[in-house]
Formats: structure tokens, C-alpha cells, sequence
């Protein structure tokens, strides 16, 4: 199955949150129209840089649901393309994903990005058994998300026509740092019908773009949406002084993120606020909000 418009940039979306750590709603609307408006094919919302396995199931479909009547309203008024909705799934097991990616759906996911669970590695065989059994029951297409580094679990890009086989299997995002595997699975998805590769990774965008990557969704574009929509750009019109300019600048801020010591769900988050974007700047526990004696180093971060 081919969906228009699973290309380009979707940003993986900070989840914000009030002072009682309920999902801010409001600063939800303001993330995903800013994000549209940037240039955003669609937006991914509860993933992992939206903190998706720490939220409640009920939280996930509030933003789910809230990022849905957003875009429907942005299309209505002004008539534009409809970006798509993408919902992070997880759980602790098959039966749990089974019913988030229910609910996600039900509240309104164009698709479901199915995270697997992550108490046992699995084999890659096994991980593909799991999106298989998943996209079975699932009423959405699906996007497998691939993130070794968290999971334990990695595929092969041997492993890609059979989950391609599948009507609802749509692509895959692998947010892995490694460079070469990633330039695998574009290979091999480029004879897959209706499958595509999107990248996670910020750091190098611009080769994965050129190895045949079709989109991205990057943690970078909560704070650089437009730098990444112009270095897609520069890589598909061929200019490849703007397209290492573009690599260059998105890399510093990666940098300089990963230089200051809380996570990145936490630093982009307290640079959202410090940019007036965002209300507040709580994390989901076991996550720990920037501290205010470290704000400074996020005003640094973001010169960057």
C-alpha cells in the first residue's frame, strides 16, 4: 500500500505536558501548527522523542485525537495537501500493541508506528513475526520502527520483502546509527512496492536522503523543521554545497543537544520553552526535566 505523502520531513513531536504532567493540549495545537507550517509532510506524535512507551494508553490517544482535529482544521481553512497523522504503538507485549494501535486508530492515526516491546531481545525473525502479527489485526497501515539501540533488537535488510509482502505494512523508520544498514534497507526497499525507508537519525541525514531514503522523522526538527525540509530539498535538486551546509548546521544543534546532560526529550523540550513555544518544559518520570541551574546550557545549545 502507497501513502501519499509518507515523504519529506515529519517531525517526531515532544509530548508537552502541565504542571500536574497531563498532556498540555493547547501546546500540543501550537507544536503541530508550527510544524505544518514549516513545512511538515505530516507529524508523528507519542514516539520516541514524545516519550510514547512512558505515557499512559489514554494519553497517547489524547494527542493522537488532538493532532488529528488540528490538521483537519488547518486543511479546512486554507484548502492545503492533508499532512498525515502518525501515532506511536507500544506495550509490553502483542497483546497490548495489538490494542494501542485499536485505540490510535480510533482516534484518528493515518498510521501506526509499532514500536516492539523491549524486555527480550529479539531474533530477526522474531521481530518480524511481531510486526506481521500486528499489522494483521491492525485497521491503519503500520510503519515499523526500528531502533536497535533501545529495542535490542535489530532486523536484517534481508527481512524486508516479507514485511513488505504485507497490505499494511507500509515502510520502515530506522533510527539507528548505522549508516551502512541504513543504505541497505533503502537498497532493498527500492524494488519493495509500496514500501519505504525513513530515517530517524539527524546526524546523517543528508547521506541517508542520498542512499534513497524517501522522508525522515528526526528529534532535530522540533527545533530546526525548516533546515530539514530545505536540506530534503537540496538533496532531491541535486545541490550539494547547500545540501553539506544544511548537514553541517543540523549536525551542530544535534551536537550540542546531546552535549548537555539530560535527555533529549528533556533538552529540546526546555529549549521550546526558553523559545516561547512551549509552556512548560516537564518530562514523563522516570524522565527528569532540565534543571533551572542547567538552562543555561541550553540557551548555548541552541546558538549553536
Amino acid at each position: 500500500m502507497s501513502i501519499p505523502g509518507l515523504h519529506g520531513s515529519l517531525p517526531a513531536l515532544v509530548t508537552p505536558l502541565d504542571a500536574s504532567r497531563a498532556v498540555h493540549l493547547g501546546d500540543v495545537v501550537t507544536l503541530v501548527r508550527r510544524a505544518v507550517d514549516d513545512g511538515a509532510s505530516g507529524v508523528v506524535v507519542a514516539g520516541s522523542t514524545g516519550e510514547g512507551a512512558l505515557l499512559e494508553p489514554a494519553q497517547r490517544v489524547a494527542l493522537t485525537r488532538a493532532a488529528r482535529e488540528v490538521v483537519d482544521d488547518m486543511v479546512a481553512a486554507d484548502g492545503q495537501q492533508r499532512p498525515l497523522v502518525v501515532a506511536g504503538a507500544s506495550g509490553p507485549t502483542v497483546a497490548s500493541v495489538h490494542a494501542d494501535v485499536a485505540r490510535l486508530a480510533e482516534a484518528g492515526a493515518d498510521i501506526a508506528l509499532v514500536l516492539a516491546p523491549a524486555t527480550y531481545p529479539l531474533t530477526p525473525e522474531e521481530l518480524v513475526g511481531f510486526h506481521l502479527a500486528i499489522a494483521e489485526r491492525a485497521v491503519v497501515p503500520t510503519l515499523v520502527y526500528h531502533i536497535p539501540q533501545f529495542t535490542g533488537s535489530a532486523l536484517v535488510p534481508d527481512t524486508l520483502p516479507e514485511l513488505a509482502a504485507h497490505p499494511r505494512i507500509v515502510g520502515m523508520k530506522d533510527s539507528s546509527p548505522d549508516a551502512d544498514r541504513r543504505a541497505a534497507f533503502a537498497a532493498a526497499a527500492a524494488g519493495l512496492d509500496g514500501f519505504d525507508v525513513l530515517t530517524g537519525h539527524g546526524s546523517s541525514l543528508r547521506s541517508a536522503l542520498e542512499a534513497g531514503v524517501v522522508g525522515s522523522i528526526t528529534a532535530v526538527a522540533n527545533l530546526r523543521q525548516r533546515q530539514v525540509v530545505r536540506l530534503h530539498a537540496a538533496v532531491t535538486a541535486g545541490d550539494t554545497t547547500e545540501a553539506e551546509r544544511l548537514q553541517q548546521a543540523i549536525s551542530r544543534t544535534s551536537t550540542a543537544i546531546g552535549a548537555v546532560a539530560s535527555s533529549m526529550q528533556a533538552v529540546i523540550k526546555a529549549a521550546l520553552q526558553l523559545e516561547g513555544v512551549l509552556t512548560e518544559r516537564w518530562c514523563v518520570a522516570p524522565l527528569m526535566s532540565v534543571p533551572t541551574g542547567r538552562l543555561d546550557q541550553v540557551r548555548t545549545a541552541l546558538l549553536a
